[in-house]
């Protein structure tokens, strides 16, 4: 027996009339006439070839006129024609049912279908369309809300999906931060486009995807992330974090500007929400995060005394959180990284004793940190990068011995992050930081060989990930940098075609990544040293010229570094002026 209701009824079978357009549609009615009028009950009647179920077919057909014209009327009387109507349609099936079971199994499978199809409001109207005769207008109609629930159903199903695939990226994401190798940071990163992809609407999942993406180097691809953690934040404290993110990822590409107006945006909500909560840790330690943020930025283009202003600011919250936290990570971490910025900028000033006093109480609270979560490489990498800092201040008070024994430390602990993170560009990065200060003292004791062979190492690895990431300031900077140090080890050597060739193009980097960032201090000296050095090879006055004219601009907007006056006194000499 042919089952499909799609079909359409013989001649013999009696066509409903359509529902007045203003009548209201009834499930119980709609069903039972997709069950009387289907293809399955014409062919039983058929079959039967039985007046009593011509009979009763006629009497549906009366019914539901008249059911139809009370309806339409608002007459009171459309409650007794409804039930009558419904008790017509369901004795009918029940009678064809009654004397054969193989119609009884198909109208019930039947029956099934239609009453799901009828659970909706736009089920049920679609039912009425068909028994109106409007088939293929009701069948679009279905196959548009079959397609919608699929689409629904996928929804869901993604969603649930997402729940686990978080929760396996965050185990992944913690075992990255234990330093496995067998999570690093391109493992990682798939698992959490994964989690994006099925739930898009995630707001801390598009923040973790951001850090990681700028950890790898991917700045377009963290930029993006960015951006759709800033759509999906829920509250003034997400978008707070979202625009802290961009104004990092802005910072790495040369945007200061964009950057400084993101983390003055920032600040205003940090503001906000520390007011409304001043006993909240969290929301101090936000605005610390801001103003140590505003701060960096102000001390790259020169402004020592904005700077150590929001610094200080920064530093007097640290210390109150830690005093309320004594027991806090987050807290004494917070603490020695401000204890850094300070620092940075007595240096710039050259208190280089209150600098290293700084430096030192950082860096011991980064040693109890890593050794109570020894395999931490967040803590790993602090105490890396706070025995550098130490140790340039060695360097400057003539303690070679001591800056090396930091510097080594430094290069050991960054070596092997990076060798556990191979994907990780800002691992990388410490390595090529580490290899020049080991390679800059090497070069001083008279290791010539053993420096150039650091620099080039690091000029190395520099070419790869400003490769991948040639949007990166940092990382063309990196580069500028290494160039330079590979150009005096080559020239040591007395290869001078090749040291020249180094030169020009750390130049090239420096001018372009200046004159896309006028306003930076930082990159405008990086332009004086790359022109002195080229002048040292050819003895091109012009380069001199180039380079005494920056210094003299930085010292006048009072952006000079602390101890370069004496380069302008000596260049001011060798010129003659």
């Amino acid at each position: 027996m042919r089952s499909s209701w799609l079909w359409l009824a013989p001649a013999a079978v009696v066509i409903l009339a359509p529902c007045a357009a203003s009548a209201s549609v009834n499930a119980r009615v709609e069903i039972g006439a997709t069950l009387v009028g289907s293809s399955t009950t014409a062919e039983e009647i058929e079959r039967r070839a039985s007046a009593r179920d011509r009979a009763r077919q006629a009497e549906i057909a009366a019914l539901r006129a008249d059911y139809d014209a009370a309806v339409a009327a608002g007459a009171a009387r459309a409650a007794e024609l409804e039930a009558r109507l419904v008790a017509a349609q369901d004795g009918l099936v029940a009678s064809l049912a009654e004397d054969n079971g193989a119609y009884a199994r198909e109208i019930a499978a039947f029956r099934d279908a239609v009453e799901s199809i009828a659970a909706t409001p736009e089920g049920v109207a679609a039912l009425a369309r068909f028994n109106a005769g409007d088939r293929a207008g009701a069948i679009a109609v279905l196959d548009d809300l079959r397609e919608a629930r699929d689409a629904a159903r996928r929804v869901r199903a993604d969603m649930e999906s997402a729940a686990e695939a978080r929760e396996i990226a965050q185990l992944a994401l913690d075992a990255k931060g234990l330093g496995d190798p067998a999570f690093d940071t391109a493992a990682v990163i798939a698992r959490y486009e994964e989690v994006t992809r099925l739930d898009p609407g995630a707001f801390w999942d598009w923040i973790e995807l951001t850090r990681l993406y700028q950890s790898a180097g991917a700045g377009d691809r963290a930029l993006q992330a960015a951006d759709q953690a800033g759509e999906n934040a829920n509250d003034d404290y997400e978008q707070s974090v979202a625009l802290a993110e961009t104004a990092e990822i802005l910072l790495t590409r040369g945007d200061r500007a964009g950057a400084l107006e993101r983390y003055r945006r920032n600040l205003q909500i940090a503001e906000r929400l520390a007011a409304a909560e001043p006993d909240a840790t969290d929301r101090l330690r936000n605005l610390n995060v801001s103003l140590n943020a505003i701060g960096d930025v102000l001390l790259s283009q020169g402004d020592r005394d904005g700077a150590l202003l929001h610094f200080q600011r920064a530093l007097g919250l640290s210390m109150t959180v830690a005093e309320d936290e004594p027991g806090s990570t987050q807290g004494a971490r917070d603490l020695a990284l401000t204890l850094n910025k300070v620092g940075s900028v007595l240096v710039s000033q050259g208190d280089l004793d209150g600098a290293l006093e700084l430096y030192r109480q950082s860096l011991e609270i980064f040693e109890l940190l890593s050794a109570a979560d020894p395999t931490s490489a967040a803590r790993a990498d602090d105490l890396g990068v706070a025995l550098g800092r130490a140790g340039d201040i060695l360097v400057e008070q003539g303690d070679a011995d001591g800056a090396m024994t930091y510097y080594r430390r430094s290069l050991e602990i960054a070596q092997r992050l990076s060798a556990a993170d191979p994907a990780s560009a800002f691992a990388a990065r410490q390595v090529i930081i580490a290899l020049n200060k080991v390679g800059d003292l090497l070069l001083a004791q008279g290791d010539q060989a053993g420096a150039l062979a650091r620099y080039q190492n690091g000029l190395q690895m520099a070419e790869r990930l400003s490769a991948a990431d040639p949007a990166s300031v940092d990382l063309a900077r990196e580069l500028s940098v290494s160039s330079i140090k590979v150009g005096d080890g080559l020239r040591r050597e007395g290869d001078q075609a090749g040291a020249l060739a180094r030169y020009r193009t750390a130049l090239e980097i420096a001018e372009r990544l200046a004159a896309a960032d006028p306003g930076s201090a930082d990159l405008a000296r990086d332009v004086a040293v790359s022109n002195y050095r080229l002048y040292t090879m050819s003895e091109e006055t012009g380069y001199l010229e180039t380079a005494l004219g920056i210094l003299l601009d930085l010292q006048a907007n009072g952006s000079l570094r602390a101890g370069d006056e004496r380069f302008i006194a000596q260049f001011q000499e060798t010129l003659g002026r």
